[in-house]
């Protein structure tokens, strides 16, 4: 009985000794760490680059506000520009429209006598109003006696009589240029020769319009 006890204490001692398998692989692994070890001199370094990155993000936000600033501040520029452009043209004139006005004031008072004098007075603002429109690049074309030109020149009516075709006998009503650019054309009458009796003058026309297209 005691010798069973001996081995049996025996017996017990080496499973002890035994290393004992866990289930599922056939041994363990370490568990892996997720921490992240830097020296001072990298931490600080990360920190810099992070502060650099959020004052780039900083400066990118102002800069995109200044811009939709500039953007609609330009827009408001824009329209004053264009609403008050003409303010100091219109401002030439008013002493025209003064004038204009006391003229029509004082007409129920004409005499005949006084007639000569009207006139000579609705000359002078007639052409203070020409220099006017002059100075801002105005300018009325001569026409009579010239060639019949479809980019300046208007045809409404044709003469028919002797001498060179195509030349502006009359003007119904005046041209004008801004600078170099046609504003409007001018409305004329055209002398053609009465021996081309199958001439049409509109064909005439509309080829020559056709030439400018």
């Amino acid at each position: 009985m005691m010798k069973e006890s001996k081995r049996d204490k025996h017996t017990k001692e080496e499973k002890k000794d035994i290393p004992q398998s866990h289930e599922g692989s056939g041994g363990s692994s370490p568990k892996e760490s997720s921490e992240v070890i830097l020296s001072r001199e990298e931490f600080e370094q990360w920190v810099n680059k992070v502060e650099e990155l959020e004052g780039m993000r900083e400066r990118m936000l102002r800069s995109a506000a200044d811009f939709e600033n500039a953007k609609k501040r330009l827009a408001r520029e824009k329209e004053d520009y264009v609403r008050y452009s003409r303010e100091s043209f219109i401002r030439e004139l008013l002493p025209v429209l003064d004038n204009f006005e006391r003229a029509l004031s004082h007409a129920g008072e004409i005499q005949e006598e006084n007639q000569a004098g009207i006139v000579t007075g609705i000359q002078m603002v007639l052409k203070q109003l020409n220099d006017i429109l002059k100075n801002h690049g105005l300018k009325k074309m001569e026409t009579l006696g010239a060639t019949f030109d479809p980019h300046f020149h208007e045809a409404v009516a044709y003469v028919q009589e002797e001498g060179e075709s195509d030349i502006i006998m009359d003007e119904i009503e005046s041209g004008y240029l801004l600078h170099d650019k046609l504003l409007r054309a001018a409305k004329v009458r055209v002398r053609i020769a009465p021996q081309n009796t199958a001439y049409n003058p509109s064909q005439d026309v509309d080829e020559k319009r056709d030439e400018i297209t």
